[in-house]
Protein backbone atom coordinates (compact mmCIF):
# COMPACT_ATOMS: atom_id res chain seq x y z
CA UNK A 1 0.00 0.00 0.00
CA UNK A 2 1.28 3.44 -0.93
CA UNK A 3 1.15 6.30 1.54
CA UNK A 4 -1.66 7.90 -0.50
CA UNK A 5 -3.48 4.75 -1.60
CA UNK A 6 -7.12 5.63 -2.26
CA UNK A 7 -6.57 9.34 -1.70
CA UNK A 8 -7.59 12.16 -4.03
CA UNK A 9 -5.16 15.04 -4.49
CA UNK A 10 -5.16 18.29 -6.43
CA UNK A 11 -1.85 19.92 -7.37
CA UNK A 12 -1.45 23.38 -8.86
CA UNK A 13 1.58 24.30 -10.91
CA UNK A 14 1.85 20.60 -11.71
CA UNK A 15 3.43 20.85 -15.13
CA UNK A 16 7.06 21.32 -14.15
CA UNK A 17 9.53 21.56 -11.29
CA UNK A 18 8.33 20.81 -7.77
CA UNK A 19 4.72 20.39 -8.89
CA UNK A 20 5.63 17.82 -11.52
CA UNK A 21 7.86 15.88 -9.12
CA UNK A 22 5.04 15.90 -6.56
CA UNK A 23 2.54 14.59 -9.12
CA UNK A 24 4.87 11.75 -10.08
CA UNK A 25 5.48 10.80 -6.44
CA UNK A 26 1.83 11.08 -5.38
CA UNK A 27 0.71 8.88 -8.29
CA UNK A 28 3.38 6.33 -7.39
CA UNK A 29 2.07 6.35 -3.81
CA UNK A 30 -1.46 5.54 -4.96
CA UNK A 31 -3.22 8.90 -5.27
CA UNK A 32 -5.65 9.86 -8.01
CA UNK A 33 -4.92 13.38 -9.18
CA UNK A 34 -6.38 16.59 -10.50
CA UNK A 35 -3.47 18.50 -12.03
CA UNK A 36 -3.54 22.19 -12.92
CA UNK A 37 -1.10 24.29 -14.93
CA UNK A 38 -1.16 27.11 -17.44
CA UNK A 39 0.85 24.97 -19.87
CA UNK A 40 -1.23 22.35 -21.61
CA UNK A 41 1.87 20.96 -23.32
CA UNK A 42 3.55 20.29 -19.98
CA UNK A 43 0.52 18.45 -18.61
CA UNK A 44 -0.06 16.51 -21.82
CA UNK A 45 3.50 15.23 -21.65
CA UNK A 46 3.31 14.42 -17.94
CA UNK A 47 -0.07 12.68 -17.72
CA UNK A 48 0.76 9.49 -19.68
CA UNK A 49 3.84 8.88 -17.52
CA UNK A 50 1.95 8.80 -14.22
CA UNK A 51 1.19 5.61 -12.35
CA UNK A 52 -2.38 4.62 -11.59
CA UNK A 53 -5.23 6.87 -12.50
CA UNK A 54 -7.53 8.02 -13.78
CA UNK A 55 -6.00 11.47 -13.47
CA UNK A 56 -7.63 14.68 -14.68
CA UNK A 57 -6.15 17.88 -16.09
CA UNK A 58 -7.22 21.50 -15.68
CA UNK A 59 -5.56 24.05 -17.95
CA UNK A 60 -5.74 27.54 -16.50
CA UNK A 61 -4.28 30.41 -14.54
CA UNK A 62 -4.76 29.77 -10.81
CA UNK A 63 -4.87 33.53 -10.15
CA UNK A 64 -8.33 33.46 -11.80
CA UNK A 65 -11.23 32.27 -9.70
CA UNK A 66 -12.71 30.32 -12.59
CA UNK A 67 -9.62 28.08 -12.61
CA UNK A 68 -9.84 27.40 -8.89
CA UNK A 69 -13.53 26.65 -9.30
CA UNK A 70 -12.80 24.27 -12.18
CA UNK A 71 -10.23 22.37 -10.10
CA UNK A 72 -12.77 21.84 -7.33
CA UNK A 73 -15.62 20.97 -9.69
CA UNK A 74 -13.50 18.57 -11.75
CA UNK A 75 -12.33 16.83 -8.58
CA UNK A 76 -15.85 16.61 -7.15
CA UNK A 77 -17.34 15.34 -10.40
CA UNK A 78 -14.58 12.82 -11.06
CA UNK A 79 -13.77 11.53 -7.59
CA UNK A 80 -16.50 12.75 -5.25
CA UNK A 81 -14.12 14.23 -2.70
CA UNK A 82 -10.70 15.81 -2.11
CA UNK A 83 -8.19 14.64 0.47
CA UNK A 84 -5.08 16.68 -0.35
CA UNK A 85 -4.39 20.07 -1.91
CA UNK A 86 -0.85 21.04 -2.84
CA UNK A 87 -0.73 24.76 -3.56
CA UNK A 88 2.38 25.08 -5.68
CA UNK A 89 2.95 28.20 -7.72
CA UNK A 90 5.54 30.92 -7.52
CA UNK A 91 6.65 33.34 -10.19
CA UNK A 92 10.21 34.52 -9.49
CA UNK A 93 10.80 38.26 -9.75
CA UNK A 94 13.94 40.39 -9.56
CA UNK A 95 13.58 44.16 -9.37
CA UNK A 96 14.31 46.84 -6.81
CA UNK A 97 11.43 48.62 -5.12
CA UNK A 98 12.44 51.87 -6.83
CA UNK A 99 11.95 50.26 -10.26
CA UNK A 100 8.92 47.99 -9.93
CA UNK A 101 5.72 49.04 -11.68
CA UNK A 102 2.24 48.76 -10.21
CA UNK A 103 1.24 46.31 -12.93
CA UNK A 104 4.26 44.09 -12.20
CA UNK A 105 3.54 44.13 -8.47
CA UNK A 106 -0.15 43.38 -8.94
CA UNK A 107 0.55 40.51 -11.34
CA UNK A 108 3.07 38.95 -8.96
CA UNK A 109 0.65 39.17 -6.04
CA UNK A 110 -2.14 37.73 -8.18
CA UNK A 111 -0.17 34.65 -9.19
CA UNK A 112 1.82 33.95 -6.02
CA UNK A 113 -0.72 34.96 -3.37
CA UNK A 114 -4.23 35.29 -4.79
CA UNK A 115 -3.81 32.00 -6.62
CA UNK A 116 -3.11 30.17 -3.37
CA UNK A 117 -6.00 31.89 -1.61
CA UNK A 118 -8.40 30.89 -4.39
CA UNK A 119 -7.15 27.31 -4.53
CA UNK A 120 -7.76 26.94 -0.78
CA UNK A 121 -11.09 28.78 -0.92
CA UNK A 122 -12.56 26.25 -3.35
CA UNK A 123 -10.82 23.14 -2.01
CA UNK A 124 -11.82 23.62 1.61
CA UNK A 125 -15.59 23.03 1.16
CA UNK A 126 -14.85 19.55 -0.24
CA UNK A 127 -12.73 18.76 2.81
CA UNK A 128 -15.17 20.28 5.28
CA UNK A 129 -17.92 17.91 4.14
CA UNK A 130 -15.86 14.99 5.40
CA UNK A 131 -14.14 16.78 8.30
CA UNK A 132 -10.82 15.67 6.91
CA UNK A 133 -8.09 16.98 4.63
CA UNK A 134 -4.48 18.00 4.20
CA UNK A 135 -3.27 21.23 2.60
CA UNK A 136 0.37 21.88 1.79
CA UNK A 137 1.32 25.34 0.55
CA UNK A 138 4.68 25.81 -1.12
CA UNK A 139 6.36 28.86 0.37
CA UNK A 140 10.13 29.43 0.21
CA UNK A 141 13.18 30.07 2.31
CA UNK A 142 12.84 33.54 0.78
CA UNK A 143 9.94 34.13 3.18
CA UNK A 144 12.45 34.39 6.03
CA UNK A 145 15.23 36.53 4.59
CA UNK A 146 16.22 39.48 2.48
CA UNK A 147 18.11 38.54 -0.64
CA UNK A 148 19.51 39.97 -3.83
CA UNK A 149 20.38 38.52 -7.21
CA UNK A 150 23.37 40.15 -8.88
CA UNK A 151 22.74 43.20 -6.73
CA UNK A 152 19.00 43.38 -7.51
CA UNK A 153 16.42 42.75 -4.78
CA UNK A 154 13.89 39.94 -4.78
CA UNK A 155 11.82 41.81 -2.17
CA UNK A 156 8.47 41.38 -3.97
CA UNK A 157 8.91 37.63 -4.41
CA UNK A 158 10.00 37.35 -0.78
CA UNK A 159 6.83 39.16 0.31
CA UNK A 160 4.59 36.79 -1.62
CA UNK A 161 6.22 33.73 -0.11
CA UNK A 162 5.89 35.19 3.39
CA UNK A 163 2.22 35.83 2.66
CA UNK A 164 1.44 32.26 1.67
CA UNK A 165 3.35 30.97 4.67
CA UNK A 166 1.05 33.06 6.85
CA UNK A 167 -1.94 31.77 4.87
CA UNK A 168 -1.01 28.24 5.89
CA UNK A 169 -0.65 29.24 9.54
CA UNK A 170 -3.99 31.06 9.61
CA UNK A 171 -5.90 28.26 7.88
CA UNK A 172 -4.32 25.71 10.20
CA UNK A 173 -5.69 27.35 13.33
CA UNK A 174 -9.05 28.14 11.75
CA UNK A 175 -9.79 24.61 10.51
CA UNK A 176 -7.98 22.37 12.99
CA UNK A 177 -11.24 21.58 14.78
CA UNK A 178 -12.66 20.45 11.43
CA UNK A 179 -10.00 17.79 11.00
CA UNK A 180 -8.03 19.69 8.38
CA UNK A 181 -4.26 20.08 8.67
CA UNK A 182 -2.52 22.92 6.86
CA UNK A 183 1.22 23.36 6.59
CA UNK A 184 3.74 25.21 4.47
CA UNK A 185 7.00 24.00 3.03
CA UNK A 186 9.96 26.30 2.48
CA UNK A 187 12.39 24.97 -0.12
CA UNK A 188 15.83 26.39 -0.53
CA UNK A 189 17.61 26.64 -3.88
CA UNK A 190 15.95 24.02 -6.07
CA UNK A 191 16.83 23.20 -9.68
CA UNK A 192 13.60 24.03 -11.48
CA UNK A 193 12.74 26.05 -14.59
CA UNK A 194 11.64 29.01 -12.47
CA UNK A 195 14.73 31.08 -13.24
CA UNK A 196 14.39 30.37 -16.96
CA UNK A 197 10.79 31.56 -16.94
CA UNK A 198 12.03 34.94 -15.70
CA UNK A 199 15.21 34.98 -17.82
CA UNK A 200 14.21 33.01 -20.95
CA UNK A 201 17.41 33.77 -22.88
CA UNK A 202 19.70 31.94 -20.47
CA UNK A 203 21.72 29.12 -21.95
CA UNK A 204 21.75 25.78 -20.14
CA UNK A 205 25.34 26.45 -19.11
CA UNK A 206 24.51 29.90 -17.71
CA UNK A 207 21.50 28.55 -15.85
CA UNK A 208 23.50 25.72 -14.29
CA UNK A 209 26.28 28.12 -13.30
CA UNK A 210 23.78 30.43 -11.57
CA UNK A 211 22.15 27.64 -9.59
CA UNK A 212 25.44 26.02 -8.70
CA UNK A 213 27.09 29.29 -7.75
CA UNK A 214 24.22 30.42 -5.55
CA UNK A 215 23.98 27.04 -3.82
CA UNK A 216 27.73 26.77 -3.22
CA UNK A 217 27.87 30.27 -1.76
CA UNK A 218 24.88 30.01 0.57
CA UNK A 219 23.99 26.39 1.35
CA UNK A 220 25.99 24.45 3.96
CA UNK A 221 25.37 21.18 2.10
CA UNK A 222 27.07 22.83 -0.85
CA UNK A 223 24.53 22.00 -3.54
CA UNK A 224 21.05 22.78 -4.76
CA UNK A 225 18.04 20.49 -4.26
CA UNK A 226 16.36 18.43 -6.92
CA UNK A 227 12.55 18.81 -7.17
CA UNK A 228 12.14 15.18 -6.14
CA UNK A 229 13.72 15.96 -2.76
CA UNK A 230 11.15 18.68 -2.11
CA UNK A 231 8.34 16.41 -3.28
CA UNK A 232 9.26 13.80 -0.66
CA UNK A 233 8.89 16.43 2.06
CA UNK A 234 5.53 17.48 0.64
CA UNK A 235 4.44 13.83 0.75
CA UNK A 236 5.33 13.67 4.43
CA UNK A 237 3.06 16.64 5.21
CA UNK A 238 0.29 15.30 2.96
CA UNK A 239 -0.11 11.86 4.56
CA UNK A 240 -0.78 10.32 7.96
CA UNK A 241 2.93 10.30 8.81
CA UNK A 242 2.41 13.94 9.84
CA UNK A 243 -0.87 13.33 11.66
CA UNK A 244 0.04 15.68 14.55
CA UNK A 245 1.67 18.39 12.42
CA UNK A 246 -0.28 21.53 11.53
CA UNK A 247 0.43 25.23 11.30
CA UNK A 248 4.13 24.68 10.77
CA UNK A 249 6.61 25.50 8.01
CA UNK A 250 8.92 22.66 7.05
CA UNK A 251 12.21 24.17 5.89
CA UNK A 252 13.99 22.03 3.29
CA UNK A 253 16.98 24.15 2.32
CA UNK A 254 20.21 22.25 2.88
CA UNK A 255 20.94 24.36 5.97
CA UNK A 256 20.70 27.77 4.23
CA UNK A 257 18.68 29.43 6.99
CA UNK A 258 20.85 27.89 9.69
CA UNK A 259 23.97 29.65 8.44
Amino acid sequence: MGKLEGKIAAITGAGSGIGKATAVLFAREGAKLTLCDTRSDYLAKLAPTLDGGPHHLVIGDISLEQTATEIAETTQRSFGTLDVLVGNVGLMFFKDITEITVDEFDRLMAINVRGMVLACKHALPLMLRRKSGYIVIVSSGSAFRGQEFDGVSTFAYNMTKAAVRQLAISLATRYAADGIRVNAIAPGITRTRQLRHFLPNLSEEQEEAMFKGAATATTPLGRYAQPEEIARSILYLACSDASFVTGTTLVVDGGLLAR
